[in-house]
């Protein structure tokens, strides 16, 4: 049975490609109205956007963040990179007894009650997992069913993780979230996924 959740980790990868919106996407997480905690896993090439990115946070005054940096080959490519960067946010929640990850994709603005929302939503069904669709920027009015706005127990990240030397895992890094969404169900969880629950929410454009 999922448990009601309390203590919160927003965890993110980023890298240096999304600075397009990374100061807006700050901003927002700055406007967050319910309290969590905050961890984002760099994945640039070297150290020089993570001085960028504490740059923005001192502007936007968020002080409860951490900001780990990986670094990896870029020639392994984005699923790569993000696979590992979830890896590191799943276990600083495993590790530090959060109840819950907020996975909050650095190229989507969304509004201050968000999270209060999802918490909601989750507690509801009792649900292992929320995930709230978007827009896909390619093809519009495709829902993107990724972890770009998902609340994730503690449960299901206490079974699965996010890198294939784990047993059990597929053969490629590609669409991770969608293998770990079947594993849930796999394992004999339960997740939802909702549409327009939370508007407006702004997926940003280079």
């Amino acid at each position: 049975m999922s448990k009601k959740i309390k203590k919160i980790l927003i965890g993110t990868p980023i890298h240096q490609v999304k600075d397009y919106s990374m100061e807006r996407w700050l901003k927002s997480v700055s406007e967050l109205e319910y309290p969590a905690d905050f961890l984002m896993v760099d994945n640039s090439p070297g150290y020089d956007y993570v001085e960028k990115v504490k740059d923005y946070c001192r502007k936007y005054n968020i002080t409860n963040y951490k900001l780990e940096h990986l670094e990896i080959n870029q020639e392994l490519g984005a699923d790569q990179r993000i696979g590992r960067s979830r890896e590191i946010v799943r276990q600083e929640i495993l590790s530090k007894d959060y109840d819950a990850w907020f996975s909050w994709e650095c190229d989507q603005i969304l509004p201050p009650h968000t999270l209060g929302k999802l918490i909601e939503l989750k507690d509801s069904g009792n649900f292992m997992m929320v995930s709230h669709n978007s827009w896909t920027r390619e093809i519009p009015n495709q829902p993107m069913n990724a972890f770009g706005c998902a609340l994730i127990g503690r449960e299901p990240l206490e079974k699965y993780g996010f890198l294939l030397e784990y047993p059990d895992m597929p053969d490629c890094w590609h669409a991770g979230d969608v293998w770990f969404k079947k594993q849930i169900l796999k394992g004999g969880g339960n997740y939802i996924e909702v549409s327009g629950i939370i508007k407006p929410i702004y997926h940003l454009e280079e």
